[in-house]
């Protein structure tokens, strides 16, 4: 089984590239580590997802996707995969 542990948490019309959400709010930046690690602390066989809409394109969007969760991942956030809405 698997669990979307962060989702659409891009917003590349903001000064920070994150959705302006009530988490990003409260918690900062930081909370989707937060989120990914406790998941996994929740159940260590689960994997972990990442999902996103709109970053199925080369782009701002897809550009800064791809160095936030390379970013999470050099920090040692256990994320297995990422999944792109095409629906």
């Amino acid at each position: 089984y698997d669990w979307d542990v962060g989702n659409e948490a891009v917003d590349v019309s903001t000064a920070t590239g994150y959705r302006d959400s009530v988490f990003y709010q409260v918690l900062g930046e930081g909370y989707i580590a937060d989120a990914f690690r406790w998941a996994r602390d929740a159940d260590p066989d689960m994997l972990l997802f990442y999902n996103e809409i709109g970053a199925e394109r080369l782009g701002a969007k897809s550009d800064f996707l791809y160095q936030m969760i390379r970013e999470l991942l050099d920090q040692g956030v256990p994320i297995d995969g990422i999944g792109i809405q095409s629906h």
